[in-house]
């Protein structure tokens, strides 16, 4: 009883002013700008320390010789109402700001979202498929919905190029920070997690253009060839039996992926198993669509004690590389002529932090090897489910390798890898093939979030069914924007029949099923488009031709490809949903 009385005369007393000091910070601090993880931390270590002296403070108005569980008890439930009185306003604050008086509070979307973004993080719980809750929230709420506090996801090809193209004003949004601890332009991590422009500009240049401009990539041709044939080999002693479609292409993925990034082959192949220590991939994007719909609440989680362990064991194996190249990069006459991507880039690197170290040499595995992968399976999904495209396929193929053949006979001296290459780049149905299976399942099915600059944006809209001209809605600033990458490039109104898998829409064939091109953005574009984009091509090309003129696919007995298609999570990257396959040798 003397404890209820003692709560109900600490909130009287101070019950008001706290409350004015918690509205306060909302509308003085939280309101205005963007707060990164760094401004996070320093909170809430700060109403630790106070909450700490607070109890102190109880306890020390109290007789040490009265001191036990009573008075502890005392000072916690005295501490707690302080806090209560403090924090209670200021959520409300903020809550009926979001709700009624926020820039954004004219666009439409679900009241759970415009207040906050933890129902997102539910709504990801157990099927991890984002971009299928952003394509219903479109589907009843138009083309601009708001999916966040501060977020709108636009519907619409024609915004694509005013958010990610070369000229946009927009700059990577605070998603890029969630693995930081520190602030958001820290030079400390990959240049995928650079929010700056120009930090992201001039380390791109330094690193990454040097590892995959036009001479490096016809560099890496022969070792593609050559993997792809050592695949080729192994794959033909398991023809026959039924195979993991997305598990199969992965053994060839991380280990291309091995020897181009690192001049090291992880042997996939040759025990054909996935070498344990890339695992760690599917650990570290696991769950991203859901922790990440709060980056601050990821940077504190990924930095608690024991969080990084499913790392350690390829962490350890990165560092090993790392000082390798940099041992032979400081050895006379050692790493001047390379042929790895790492190593074409460690010149530039020596200045780096190691953190920053670490951190390139994981975006490398994470982007050079499961994204293509993911593609590949896709191919293989929709030849084995669709004979007849595959048959017209290995047509091409087959005209092309016998015109090879005829060159090959009259330049005798010419490198067979690249020659190769050269005779298959071009052909019109498998680049179609490609382009159509990145179509309907990209490697990056959600979205691509992006924040507006001060000033803001008119964005550009699909025309409406009651007027035939396209319309514009402007953006406010300081807004966190994406197009969603898979419901744009199977929306209706820029494919005809956006479903199907039809090769054919991107040949001089079926022209008139593409209704908008502008609507195909698996690589984004822009300064921040993928820097192994022309490595990705020349991988799927050679690999898919060197499969397919050799082997015939198709699906396993009882396969329907529901877990493929109606399983695969969005975790920013797509886990794919399995398949199983069975190659056999063409006669």
């Amino acid at each position: 009883m003397a404890l209820s009385v003692d709560v109900l005369e600490l909130t009287k007393h101070h019950g008001p002013r706290l409350a004015v000091a918690g509205v306060g910070a909302h509308l003085l601090y939280w309101m205005h700008g963007e707060r990164n993880n760094k401004a996070v931390r320093a909170w809430l270590l700060s109403h630790l320390i106070v909450n700490v002296a607070l109890l102190a403070f109880n306890l020390a108005n109290t007789q040490p010789e009265s001191w036990g569980i009573s008075s502890w008890i005392r000072g916690l439930v005295t501490v707690s109402v302080l806090n209560t009185c403090f924090y209670g306003p200021l959520f409300a604050s903020i809550l009926i700001y979001r709700a009624f008086f926020h820039r954004l509070h004219r666009f439409p979307g679900p009241v759970a979202l415009k207040v906050s973004k933890l129902a997102a993080a539910y709504s990801n719980i157990g099927k991890e498929r984002d971009f299928e809750r952003i394509w219903d929230l479109h589907k009843q709420y138009g083309d601009v919905v708001r999916t966040g506090p501060q977020e709108l996801s636009v519907l619409s090809a024609d915004a694509i190029d005013v958010i990610y193209g070369p000229s946009s004003r927009c700059t990577r949004a605070i998603w890029y920070d969630r693995l930081k601890a520190s602030g958001d332009f820290s030079e400390d991590y990959a240049v995928f997690h650079m929010r700056n422009p120009v930090a992201h500009g001039k380390r791109r240049k330094a690193l990454w253009d040097k590892a995959f401009n036009i001479r490096a990539l016809k560099s890496y041709q022969p070792v593609v060839v050559q993997t792809t044939q050592r695949f080729l080999d192994a794959l033909r002693q398991r023809t026959g039996q039924t195979l993991s479609g997305p598990d199969t292409m992965q053994l060839l993925s991380y280990d291309l992926m091995g020897i181009i990034g690192w001049g090291y082959s992880f042997n996939n192949i040759e025990k054909w198993e996935l070498n344990p220590a890339l695992h760690f991939v599917k650990h570290v994007t696991a769950g991203q669509r859901i922790i990440s719909q709060a980056p601050w609440l990821m940077s504190l989680l990924v930095n608690l004690p024991g969080a990084d362990s499913p790392l350690r064991p390829y962490g350890s194996w990165i560092q090993a590389r790392i000082r390798e190249k940099l041992r032979l990069l400081k050895t006379p006459g050692q790493g001047r002529e390379t042929a790895d991507a790492m190593s074409k880039m460690m010149p530039a690197m020596v200045n780096l932090s190691e953190s920053a170290l670490y951190s390139e040499g994981e975006l490398m595995v994470i982007a050079g090897g499961d994204t293509t992968s993911s593609t590949m399976s896709a191919v293989i999904f929709h030849l084995a489910r669709n004979p007849s495209v595959q048959r017209k396929l290995q047509a091409e193929l087959d005209e092309a390798a016998q015109c090879h053949d005829q060159k090959d006979d009259e330049v005798s001296n010419a490198e067979p890898e690249a020659s190769y290459y050269r005779s298959i780049s071009s052909l019109p149905y498998l680049n179609a093939c490609i382009n159509e299976s990145l179509r309907l399942q990209p490697p990056v099915p959600g979205e691509i979030p992006r924040k507006t600059p001060l000033e803001g944006i008119h964005i550009p809209l699909p025309a409406s069914s009651s007027s035939s001209s396209p319309t514009s809605v402007f953006i406010p600033g300081d807004t966190i924007i994406s197009v969603p990458v898979l419901p744009v490039q199977r929306d209706p109104r820029n494919y005809v029949h956006p479903e199907d898998f039809i090769p054919e829409r991107w040949t001089d064939e079926k022209p008139e099923l593409t209704l908008n091109k502008s609507a195909f953005m698996p690589f984004v574009g822009g300064a921040y488009t993928c820097a192994g984009k022309g490595l990705a091509y020349i991988e799927m090309r050679i690999v898919l031709a060197k499969l397919l003129e050799r082997f015939e696919v198709k699906l396993a007995d009882g396969e329907d490809g529901r877990r493929f298609l109606e399983e695969t999570r969005d975790c920013h990257v797509a886990h794919l949903g399995d398949f199983r396959v069975v190659y056999e040798e063409r006669r």
